[in-house]
């Protein structure tokens, strides 16, 4: 198998990055970007880590470690940022979580890993494409050949992750392995090129995209107007514990669109999120540009307290435009990107320089 990787073993962030327990900063823990060219796969590797465990706030629920963690006082590792080693289209992702002897941990220790792409514009916001994400209730996607989602080489690529440690003891050494499939530049015929969409109800400019979850039921939603024409392929949904569902409506005629629903245990843990392939048996929904549409989610906290931050919801999805011509440019002046650049950066950042190309030194996998 042959292997190009860029690595990272021992190189400082710019800014020094807090540690996950009360102290003393380390140093962040090891990353590592490799393209196995066999499988055509490019592959992340961060840690091995510490995570400690949560400390319980006084009255909390079983499950509010997740629910009640907002952006600030999580368990943030620094933003690692690198450049794409591959051209081609990204066709899905698989989030791995182990122990440093390779056994597998829970993947609720991850509140979220987030894969963005600096240098290019999101659909929804004035700030950088995210081009996956995925969190405690995100299952693995991997696309057919006839579509992705194109990244070209070089491109100016941070990787930033969130953690949360509800086990009760503390965790020596974490290690997270995020594999990415991609076509070939060279693939003929050439697949349909999607850009991501992500509709965040939360969404502040570098500040959480939490809210704050009362008792009982409660409803959450944000309008959205497009500059493009296109259509939307693929739709999955990210919410938090008590979240039962989240949906995508006709901003003018009320019309459900995409109805997703939270799968919970009997206590409001939650399990999952469902998803919808809108074009299997036809071209997906058509979204059109200055129309109106809503996302909507729906929480019921049966926990008999309010909890702070404890709700987030948001759409993510495919999406093809009609013309690529018309999207958006990216104004890396824009205050919003200014402010969520700020904010991937808030415990740190990673530089890994192109110079660290080289061979692989047998990263367990």
């Amino acid at each position: 198998m042959r292997e190009l990787l860029i690595t990272l073993a021992a190189l400082g962030p710019s800014q020094e990055p807090p540690s996950l327990a009360t102290g003393a900063a380390p140093s962040p823990p090891p990353f590592a970007v490799w393209v196995d060219q066999r499988r055509h796969d490019v592959v992340l590797r961060l840690g091995p880590f510490p995570l400690p465990a949560n400390e319980p706030e006084a009255g909390a629920g079983e499950h509010e470690g997740h629910a009640g963690m907002d952006h600030s006082h999580g368990s943030r590792l620094p933003a690692y940022r690198f450049r794409w080693p591959v051209a081609g289209w990204g066709r899905g992702f698989r989030v791995e979580i182990t122990d440093e002897s390779g056994q597998p941990l829970s993947q609720r220790l991850l509140h979220h890993v987030n894969l963005n792409h600096l240098g290019r514009r999101a659909l929804a916001f004035p700030t950088f494409d995210r081009v996956m994400a995925a969190g405690q209730e995100t299952r693995g996607l991997r696309l057919p050949r006839t579509v992705g989602i194109w990244i070209e080489k070089g491109a100016e690529m941070a990787m930033t992750s969130m953690w949360t440690n509800e086990t009760g003891k503390d965790l020596p050494g974490v290690v997270m392995v995020l594999t990415i499939p991609y076509l070939r530049e060279t693939l003929v015929p050439r697949p349909v090129s999607a850009r991501p969409i992500v509709l965040d109800i939360g969404f502040r400019p570098g500040l959480t995209a939490g809210f704050d979850l009362d008792t009982g039921r409660k409803e959450f939603r944000r309008e959205f107007v497009f500059q493009v024409d296109g259509r939307l392929l693929a739709l999955g949904g990210h919410l938090h514990d008590y979240g039962h569902s989240i949906e995508l409506r006709d901003g003018e005629t009320g019309e459900v669109l995409v109805a997703l629903k939270g799968k919970l245990a009997p206590d409001g843990g939650l399990l999952g999120v469902t998803r919808k392939l809108l074009a299997t048996r036809g071209e997906g929904l058509r979204l059109r540009a200055g129309h109106p549409y809503v996302v909507v989610a729906r929480y019921h906290n049966i926990s008999g307290r309010p909890i702070s931050m404890g709700g987030m919801a948001a759409l993510g999805g495919l999406f093809v435009p009609d013309r690529a011509d018309d999207w958006p440019p990216l104004d890396r002046n824009d205050p919003v990107y200014r402010a969520e650049m700020e904010g991937l950066g808030v415990a740190g950042w990673v530089e890994v320089p192109e110079s660290a190309l080289g061979s692989a030194p047998g990263v367990k996998r």
